[in-house]
């Protein structure tokens, strides 16, 4: 008699496995999904502007370093000497930087696809010193070229900069033009400057103000020995990233506000752009930090995530039945099975749908509640029970506000998870502690050996005795 609950058993087992196969093709859905999105950016961006970084302002002074070396004669048997003349920068960095940025944010739409976007008003203030370059001079092989003394500001992506900006330098301006003048920092751009040959130690102040496009993200290099970052935006969701976090920050509802205070000591840009300036930028590309505006609910990967319990919804559920088949001998057939295992499935399709075009959590509600409901008359239907079907939607809806909750608990989302399926566990142990599985083998052969109607089907336990 045994078998026949064994094989019943096998048969859910062998659904559960089958089930797998929808749940892994709309796993892959999202992920397509989410490649669409991601080229809805790049599209966006190839017309709008790509994330931004700033990194500068750096004092650029190019010269040329002449020396000589033995040359060997074969013919006339001895050494001769040749002059060579090197061509180099020296890089100067800020005294002290100080940038405000102020950030306004939009939304640019691709499709169904929005992506955020910002202006940034940014004003920039500090001083050079010239120190090293007081130092450079007093080498004689050292010619410095004064009238192309350039101050640098190097930017990730030259399109953002929407109005040619002017820098002050001391009691005088000068425009910036295109190009960093940095070939191994490419974009950005570039302005003249002039003043600097002085035999005095001397302080030079410079001020300018930029109007900067871009994208999600807004980052900065601490070039400056003393550098200082505020940046205020409308925008609720921030995400500080890169090697520093703010010194200070607000964040609530009306937007929030930042502000990052490096120093050279802890950046070390000495001596990153030292190596710089022999030809090694990565550091320098590395050494950054700013903000990110992110969208609080990532619906592709919210999505991907409750497809990834979608398995144990299914058990969860089949458990439920199966218990409602052996405590009241209520028998189901593997399709009835089938089709709620379908049901289960098809909620995770409808709300990656749905959350495309609402909120997430709208679209969760609405595909939990449509998909409980249906299973709910579809059980009412089969066992001719409201109250099962109302116990069994009632479960599902707390399954579904029990994930949603791991969904939106990052952070504890495998302890949740693991909490649940040992609270299912118990609760399945509990309920069946004095249930006599041999009868209920029994009780399964009979009904598919007579295959009773449903208006014949006993309601009282297999264990309860008269």
């Amino acid at each position: 008699m045994k078998q026949k609950l064994l094989l019943k058993l096998l048969i859910i087992f062998l659904l559960v496995i089958g089930l797998t196969i929808p749940n892994l093709m709309i796993r892959d859905l999202v992920t397509e999904r989410s490649t669409y999105r991601f080229e809805a950016k790049q599209g966006i961006a190839a017309s709008w502007t790509s994330e931004q970084t700033l990194f500068g302002p750096i004092l650029v002074v190019p010269y040329e370093e002449r020396t000589e070396r033995k040359v060997w004669n074969a013919n006339k048997d001895h050494y001769r000497l040749v002059e060579q003349v090197n061509k180099k920068q020296l890089f100067v960095l800020p005294t002290v930087l100080k940038i405000n940025a102020g950030i306004r944010t939009e939304e640019r739409r691709r499709g169904i696809y929005a992506i955020p976007v910002y202006e940034s008003s940014m004003d920039l203030r500090g001083s050079f010193d010239n120190k090293a370059l007081l130092t450079l001079v007093q080498d004689k092989a050292v010619s410095v070229a004064w009238e192309r003394i350039f101050v640098s500001v190097p930017v990730s992506d030259i399109r953002g900069i929407t109005v040619q900006p002017v820098l002050d330098w001391k009691d005088t301006s000068a425009e910036f033009v295109s190009g960093a003048g940095l070939e191994k920092l490419g974009n950005g751009m570039h302005a003249f400057v002039d003043g600097l040959n002085t035999s005095e130690p001397t302080q030079f102040a410079f001020s300018f103000s930029v109007q900067l496009h871009g994208m999600e993200r807004l980052q900065f290099a601490p070039v400056g020995k003393s550098t200082q970052v505020s940046v205020v935006s409308s925008w609720p969701h921030p995400s500080f990233l890169g090697r520093y976090l703010p010194t200070e920050r607000q964040i609530d509802d009306e937007g929030f506000t930042a502000t990052w205070r490096v120093a050279s000591f802890s950046s070390d840009m000495d001596r990153i752009g030292a190596r710089c300036q022999v030809g090694d930028c990565e550091l320098f590309f590395e050494n950054t930090f700013g903000v990110a505006l992110i969208q609080p609910v990532d619906i592709y990967q919210q999505a991907e995530r409750s497809v990834k319990y979608a398995i144990l919804i299914i058990t969860l559920t089949f458990v439920a039945f199966f218990l409602f088949e052996v405590m009241r001998a209520i028998p189901l057939h593997p399709m009835q099975y089938l089709l709620v295992g379908c049901s289960l499935t098809v909620f995770y399709l409808l709300l990656l749908s749905l959350s495309e075009h609402i909120a997430f959590g709208w679209a969760y509600l609405i595909a939990s509640l449509a998909n409980s409901v249906l299973v709910g008359a579809y059980v009412s239907a089969v066992m001719n029970s409201r109250f099962h079907a109302l116990v069994l939607t009632g479960s599902l809806l707390m399954l579904y506000g029990m994930l949603y909750l791991i969904l939106r608990s990052e952070d504890n989302a495998l302890l949740m998870g693991s909490l649940l399926i040992f609270a299912v566990l118990a609760f399945v142990m509990l309920l069946t502690r004095d249930l006599d599985w041999y009868r209920v083998s029994e009780q399964v052969a009979r009904h598919a050996e007579h295959k009773p109607g449903r208006d014949s089907l006993s309601v009282t336990s297999p264990v309860e005795t008269g």
